[in-house]
């Protein structure tokens, strides 16, 4: 009877640590998200390379390229170099901590929704690079 007992309060305990466990991760989710992370679709990763990223913000503290400190001219930078798509209307941009989110509008009734980050340093003097975006259709 004691054995039972000690048995039953043991899987007890187990399984509150499980449910904590369980409901930390569940509020975790939203952890170092951002504002575009709740809508669909899916997201396209950019690789990022720190050695690049590192050499790139020598340049621009040597006084050279100095639109990479400007996360809109990053954003139209990479819609026409790595998309192919003629800048539109930006909307939206918001900026926190690094992080820079940026809505635009496609000529074709498209949204693109980008986030850019700063790799490097996160204040005035630090770079931005895109780190994913996606596509959003008319609705």
């Amino acid at each position: 009877m004691q054995l039972t007992r000690q048995i039953q309060r043991h899987r007890t305990d187990w399984i509150l640590l499980l449910v904590a466990v369980l409901a930390a991760a569940v509020m975790c989710t939203g952890c170092g998200t951002n504002a575009f992370d709740t809508a669909s679709p899916a997201w396209v990763q950019v690789p990022i390379d720190s050695a690049k990223m590192s050499a790139l913000q020598t340049e621009v503290d040597d006084g050279h390229r100095p639109g990479e400190l400007d996360p809109e001219q990053v954003t139209g930078d990479f819609l026409v170099y790595n998309l192919a798509i003629p800048v539109s209307n930006m909307q939206d941009k918001k900026q926190r901590n690094g992080q820079s989110d940026v809505t635009v509008s496609l000529q074709d009734g498209r949204t693109v929704q980008l986030v850019l980050v700063q790799p490097v340093r996160k204040d005035s003097t630090g770079i931005w690079c895109v780190q994913k975006y996606r596509f959003l259709t008319k609705q």
